[in-house]
Parts: structure tokens; C-alpha cells; sequence
């Protein structure tokens, strides 16, 4: 009968046993991120070459009448002799005449304006190309246990059952039981007794 019991007993102890659950998770994340960047720098240099010459040139023509010497006879048309009507005569660039018969002067100016147009360019580009790349690649594993809701009346349960076992118990070992409670009895009325 012993041995109907301990196999109740252990069979009644595995019902109780709670179940665990075990998930695992792995989750991967690949990344791969690219980055270009082309800095470009055109630059222009424009530089006027034009060349302007002015020019002024100024002829002067003087023609003097042949010197008069005091020997020559002056001729009847003219009425003063032709030797001293440019004294002190003064000519931009030419200096003072002294003393001199001018038959005529004659000025020519000529004047010449020239332009040369002209252009230089200069031009120069500069292209900078810049990559970046970054990969990156990540796994994560997750282990998780889980237990299931207790149940509401497990406690309920363990109390029918002790109460089984304790008349179980009872039933098998009535005659020790009986005899112990006997003895107790006895002790509690020979403690009234001597008071």
C-alpha cells in the first residue's frame, strides 16, 4: 500500500509541474550606406588687351627772302626794304627769329589716332570626386523563456491534495495514530488531575 501511495504522490507532483516555454529570436540587419560628393571649380580670367596710340606731328615751313646787303638798290615797287619785318618773332618749338625777312610760313598738323583691339582668355577647371562607403552588418540572437499564466486555483489543488494524503496517511497508520493521541490524552488529564 506504501508503494500506491509514493506512485500517487509522484504523480500528482508532476501534474503540478509548470511548463516553460523557450522562443529564440535572431534578427540581421544589413546596412550599406554610399556617399559621393564632386566639387567642381571653373574659373575665367578675361584680360582686355587694347592698345590706343595717339600721335600728333607739326610740320613748320619758313622761307626767308635771300639776306639784303647795303649795296643792293631796293626796286621801285616796294617801298621798305624786305630785311627786318620778323624781329623778335618767337615760334612755339622753334625758338625766337631774330632779325630776318620771312617770305611765308606754312603749319601742317596731322594727327593720327590708332586702336588695336585685343583679347586674352584664360580659363582653367578643377573637378574633386569624393566616395565614401560604410557597410555594416549586425545579428543579434535573443533567447527568451517564458512561463505560462499559474493557475487561479493551484492553491485550492494543493490543499485537496494534502488533505487526500493526510486521510490517506491516517487510514494506513490509524492503529500508531490512535496510540499516539491516546498517549496525549492521558498526559493532558494527569496535568488536570494533580491541579
Amino acid at each position: 500500500m506504501k508503494r500506491y501511495f509514493v506512485i500517487l504522490l509522484c504523480v500528482l507532483m508532476a501534474a503540478c509541474a509548470t511548463t516553460k516555454k523557450s522562443t529564440q529570436t535572431t534578427k540581421t540587419a544589413d546596412m550599406l550606406a554610399e556617399r559621393s560628393t564632386i566639387e567642381t571649380t571653373d574659373t575665367e580670367k578675361l584680360v582686355d588687351t587694347t592698345r590706343t596710340d595717339k600721335g600728333k606731328i607739326t610740320i613748320t615751313e619758313i622761307e626767308f627772302f635771300p639776306p639784303v646787303t647795303a649795296s643792293d638798290a631796293r626796286p621801285p615797287d616796294q617801298a621798305s626794304p624786305p630785311g627786318a619785318n620778323a624781329s623778335g618773332l618767337n615760334l612755339p618749338n622753334i625758338g625766337n627769329i631774330g632779325a630776318a625777312a620771312v617770305k611765308s610760313i606754312k603749319q601742317t598738323t596731322i594727327e593720327s589716332d590708332s586702336e588695336r583691339k585685343g583679347e586674352s582668355k584664360e580659363s582653367s577647371s578643377t573637378t574633386a570626386v569624393k566616395n565614401e562607403a560604410m557597410a555594416a552588418n549586425t545579428e543579434k540572437t535573443v533567447n527568451v523563456e517564458q512561463a505560462p499564466a499559474p493557475d487561479p486555483y493551484r492553491w485550492r489543488y494543493i490543499f485537496y491534495i494534502l488533505v487526500l494524503g493526510v486521510i490517506v496517511f491516517l487510514y494506513l497508520k490509524r492503529v500508531p495514530v490512535l496510540n499516539w493521541i491516546k498517549k496525549i490524552l492521558v498526559g493532558i488529564k494527569q496535568i488536570f488531575k494533580f491541579s
